[in-house]
């Protein structure tokens, strides 16, 4: 058994990360500057990555680091990008500097949309080239792991639905849907995406960090490979609904017909762990998650 530092371990993917270390039988050591209820098995520090000192003593103390920490948003960074380029990129500098110190192995998560040009993106990008140049430069051992669009149970809404600051489609869709608003679509919805459930995202982090591999000198995409655009996402979700579908203008930071999609090639299949839950599986169960858990907060 090993102690694993998982930074933002409250949040969406981090609950994930951390349930998957649990049955493996680890002991992760939630970093965060927001704690909740205190999870069973799991230890917790509050802090922030943007302080070195508090993460240099925390990496002291773990045989390996899951960097998740960040601050999310497309358009929502895009009038105020300061606070994410503090956070993603000095605080990404922060984990890998006390990684390097310590000689503990790491898993650096990415965004699989790195060339769009919103804050989110540019900074995300920046901190996945810094830990390939430390692997390159200083001998450290992170693993670069894009996770395309993650979604699944317990990923928290956007107002004036949950307290999430950013909006993410498959929350935005399926809340509205479950209260009888329309499906709000940005642009024709002919965007191209890969929905890549969150228990297999979990999977991949945990397996790049602890399986040995030798992928530090490049990026593994984490996602399915799966074209399928925002209309056929928010198809999916109407069909357990009787909400209708609406398309609204585009929002900062995104462009019409962007296609992005995970390379699958650059996932070793040890890593990867097995196959990835189809959408339709996905989206039946993240809709039902939804409709026994939030809704009735609702009701």
């Amino acid at each position: 058994m090993s102690k694993i530092l998982v930074t933002g371990g409250t949040g969406f993917i981090g609950r994930h990360v951390c349930t998957e270390l649990l049955e493996r039988g680890h002991t992760p050591l939630i970093f965060d500057r927001h704690l909740k209820a205190r999870r069973e098995g799991c230890e917790q520090i509050l802090g922030n990555t943007r302080d070195a000192e508090s993460v240099t003593e925390a990496v002291a103390h773990v045989d390996g680091v899951i960097h998740l920490a960040g601050v999310l948003g497309t358009a929502e960074t895009v009038g105020n990008p300061r606070p994410a380029a503090e956070t993603n990129v000095l605080g990404g500098l922060n984990v890998f500097e006390a990684v390097a110190q310590y000689e503990v192995p790491a898993v650096n998560i990415a965004v699989g949309n790195y060339w769009f040009n919103n804050t989110y993106s540019i900074t995300k990008n920046a901190a996945e080239r810094f830990a390939l140049m430390f692997n390159a430069e200083r001998g450290t051992q992170i693993a670069v792991v894009r996770a395309l669009n993650a979604y699944g149970p317990h990923q928290v809404p956007a107002g004036p639905f949950g307290a999430s600051k950013v909006r993410k489609i498959m929350p935005a869709f399926i809340c509205r849907a479950l209260l009888g608003h329309p499906i709000e679509v940005y642009g024709d919805g002919e965007q191209v995406m890969d929905m890549v459930h969150v228990r297999d995202v979990a999977r991949t982090l945990v397996n790049a960090l602890l399986i040995p591999h030798g992928v530090y000198d490049r990026v593994m995409d984490c996602g399915t490979g799966r074209a399928t655009t925002v209309n056929e996402v928010a198809l999916e979700v109407q069909l357990h609904t009787d909400a209708p579908l609406v398309h609204i203008p585009m929002r900062q930071g995104e462009k019409p017909g962007e296609v992005v999609l995970a390379d699958t090639t650059t996932l070793p299949a040890e890593i990867a762990g097995g196959p990835f839950i189809e959408l339709e599986a996905g989206v039946d169960e993240t809709v039902g998650w939804y409709r026994s858990y939030w809704l009735p907060e609702w009701s």
